[in-house]
């Protein structure tokens, strides 16, 4: 195996191209470290041929990988890492100057790689963003996406004027990868990439449902202006795969209070099979506030009785952010529904009728209730002046019965909610 190792080292300084190339791609097919590999690939960087150069930063990655033991099974010594690091991040810092395109761009991948936030690595990928080549293209899409993500290192330059215009100009591509990676891009980014809501609303209309998906997480991730994306959010929640629903629970989170015209959505999202997509709609109905409906604040009690302790919490959330005075008067009201059940709506005569109309004014809303029904089924038009005033009463159950009541009578009507 030693002899082999050696064999590649000295093959590095071969006069054949191919035989330095095919050196260089082997030196990282080794299963043990040797002190020698990174240095030799390192000069290798000098070639006069991009082929072998290429060649030396593929392997240098590798081994740098194999090194801290991602992915690989060779794991170096801290000290040995550390050695290493300074001459490979001044080796590739180099390689950004190269006079060949793709040896810049893989120098400026190895330096994502390791965790660089320089500004030679961000100029780069702008080149590489706005190069001819479809190739050069989606490789700086997904490394602008990478250096958007990463919370370890990220590539703050994105963030800036030139960063969000050359991801509003990928948004644009014609190629659907390049597309998809800019906007997770865009995504992570969050309210600094407002200026490519245009962009994003344009996509919310592309064919591939998947792009449409995508675009509404972007659009949604800047926490406001972003109403276009609740039909598609709506939508996924109920009918997406695990993983579609568990980021559309997130994106309608991110909206708060954006999200209340799909109330209904989330509060079947409150039973979802997955714990965080029922923890999710819960936090968001918090977030809606004292504006959600009794149906929500019904269904976030029951939610209380949630067998996973983190639903639990974000219910409990929830109904604090709502309001107890709030919490309190939907049950009162929810009780007083069914009480009006067991009135006698029935067996009323007519000589009744006076008396029926003098209770729609009265000021409890049981009373309105019932005699709206009873008059309804006495086919009383002369209470129909009455009962069209219902149609505004503060009560949406009083409204609802006197709605009911106008269309026995032959008159079309309809209850806000």
């Amino acid at each position: 195996m030693e002899t082999d190792f050696s064999r590649l080292i000295a093959q590095l300084q071969d006069s054949s191209k191919d035989r330095r190339v095919a050196a260089a791609k082997a030196l990282a097919e080794f299963d043990q470290f040797h002190t020698e590999t990174l240095p030799a690939l390192i000069a290798l960087l000098d070639d006069p041929e991009s082929e072998v150069r290429l060649a030396a930063i593929s392997s240098l990655m590798r081994t740098w990988r194999a090194m801290n033991g991602v992915g690989g099974e060779i794991f170096a010594a801290g000290d040995q890492i550390d050695d290493a690091f300074g001459p490979l991040n001044e080796a590739l810092l180099e390689a950004l100057h190269a006079d060949d395109k793709y040896v810049r761009m893989s120098a400026a991948e190895g330096l994502r790689d390791l965790f660089s936030t320089d500004t030679q690595v961000f100029n780069v990928l702008v080149e590489a963003a706005r190069d001819g080549d479809q190739s050069m293209r989606s490789r700086a899409a997904l490394a602008l996406w990478l250096g958007a993500s990463d919370r370890r290192a990220p590539l703050f330059q994105i963030e800036s004027e030139t960063g969000v215009n050359v991801l509003i100009e990928l948004l644009s591509d014609a190629n659907v990868d390049i597309r998809g990676y800019a906007l997770r891009a865009v995504a992570s980014l969050g309210p600094v990439a407002n200026a490519a809501a245009p962009s994003l609303r344009e996509i919310l209309q592309d064919e591939d449902e998947e792009m449409r998906f995508k675009a509404a997480l972007a659009l949604a991730s800047f926490g406001s202006g972003a109403e276009a994306a609740l039909p598609i959010l709506s939508d996924m929640l109920i009918s997406g795969d695990r993983l579609k629903r568990k980021a559309a629970a997130f994106a309608l989170r991110s909206m708060g209070a954006e999200a209340k015209p799909v109330t209904a959505t989330l509060i079947r999202g409150l039973r979802d099979q997955e714990k965080r997509v029922r923890a999710r709609c819960a936090s968001t109905l918090g977030k809606i506030g004292p504006e959600v409906g009794d149906d929500a604040i019904h269904a976030l009690l029951e939610a209380e009785r949630d067998d996973e302790p983190d639903v639990r919490l974000s219910v409990e959330r929830a109904l604090g952010a709502i309001g107890k005075e709030n919490v309190a008067a939907a049950q009162k009201r929810a009780t007083d529904f069914e009480a009006r059940n067991f009135f006698p709506l029935f067996g009323f005569k007519p000589e009744e009728i006076p008396a029926l109309l003098s209770m729609l004014k009265a000021p409890n809303s049981n009373m309105r209730a019932m005699a709206a029904t009873a008059l309804g089924n006495l086919g009383a038009t002369e209470a129909i002046s009455d009962l069209l005033l219902l149609l505004k009463d503060e009560d949406y159950d009083v409204r609802q019965r006197a709605a009911k009541s106008l269309q026995s009578l032959g008159v079309k009507a309809t209850v806000d909610e």
